[in-house]
């Protein structure tokens, strides 16, 4: 129920991109830089609970990531990335390292994609922690050679940080799903 909404945004928005002239190149890298913001859910927090462990309704995940893509056509993309994150509650920082694919819905620099990224943490964390995130959007010119996009985002992470709880328990593993979104420029 709580991915309704993401989903139902495939359907509701329109398919414009048939309309666009300006084709998008062959193949290749393009090198992208993007920001971006997730609010947890799906937390059942008990009120004996420290907060200072756990993901609450104050939780946000705030990031910026570089990517490398590789088009192996017009609509078809191999991606690599890595940036910097943050969740201030519980206070973690990381950084994600993934690699996935990106599909522009039309062969124009203006369209409707999606992307599907997984990987794992780096960082100020314990183990390497498993990272999927899934995005669709829309990316629209800019100046010649750049472009912009703007994506709402699913993410599901599995963060191990140790925090000694109030009642001396330690809580070590954080199964955090979210919801959000990214912007960013690419340059080709």
């Amino acid at each position: 129920m709580a991915l309704k909404w993401f989903f139902n945004i495939l359907f509701l928005i329109p398919i414009i991109v048939y309309s666009q002239e300006k084709e998008f190149k062959n193949k290749g890298f393009s090198v992208a830089a993007s920001a971006l913001i997730l609010f947890p859910y799906d937390f059942k927090i008990p009120s004996e609970h420290d907060e200072i462990s756990e993901t609450s309704t104050k939780s946000k995940i705030l990031g910026t990531s570089v990517h490398l893509n590789y088009y192996i056509s017009k609509c078809f993309a191999f991606t690599a990335s890595s940036g910097y994150e943050s969740i201030n509650q519980p206070k973690i920082d990381y950084i994600p390292i993934t690699g996935g694919i990106k599909w522009v819905l039309n062969d124009t620099k203006e369209s409707l994609l999606t992307s599907l990224d997984f990987g794992g943490h780096l960082g100020h964390v314990e183990k390497f922690g498993v990272l999927l995130r899934i995005g669709v959007g829309y990316r629209f010119v800019i100046a010649k050679k750049i472009l912009a996009d703007f994506e709402l985002c699913y993410s599901h992470q599995n963060l191990y940080k140790t925090f000694i709880k109030q009642d001396n328990r330690t809580m070590n593993y954080h199964n955090i799903e979210s919801a959000g979104f990214k912007i960013g420029i690419e340059i080709y």
